[in-house]
């Protein structure tokens, strides 16, 4: 036990690093987040001991973050969100079958569209493009005042970042 209680045991800190370890190995290999029963398998921990780490786990030691392996899959559905997705979909209906005959309920598969979303193609365009909506021009006169002036940028040209 340590004696400054801000300290982490050392076989804590080996258990936490092996949760580290199997959770970045699974990200790169499957593209998502553990369960932690694939950790308890993994690691040969216990599922309560697992859960306890799994709350302070921190990934990423200023080098770059295993959960960025995640980030085309977000960026993918930015992006169909941004120009509008279609999927099938099954809705059930009651329907009536005449007066006092009763009712039946039926099953209808059907395609769900949806629009696109204008929040969702800007924040595309600014994290793929690097488009910025304002540029600022700070203004100073001598002695007198400074302010500062917000103007819409005008967008690049084509295969200019």
């Amino acid at each position: 036990m340590p004696s400054n209680p801000n300290e982490e045991r050392q076989d804590s800190q080996r258990n936490r690093a092996k949760i580290q370890k199997e959770i970045a190995r699974i990200i790169r290999r499957e593209m998502r987040k553990p369960t932690v029963q694939e950790l308890v398998a993994a690691t040969g921990l216990t599922d309560k001991t697992v859960k306890a780490h799994l709350k302070r786990v921190k990934l990423g030691d200023g080098k770059s973050n295993v959960f960025q392996a995640l980030t085309p899959n977000v960026i993918l559905k930015l992006y169909e969100r941004a120009v509008g997705y279609s999927h099938p979909a099954v809705k059930f209906l009651t329907v009536s079958q005449g007066s006092g005959l009763g009712s039946s309920v039926e099953e209808c598969e059907y395609t769900e569209h949806y629009p696109p979303d204008t929040a969702a193609a800007k924040l595309f365009v600014q994290l793929v493009e690097g488009f910025k909506e304002k540029s600022e021009t700070e203004h100073t006169l001598p002695g007198v005042f400074n302010f500062t002036y917000q103007a819409p940028a005008p967008p690049e040209p084509d295969g200019e970042h």
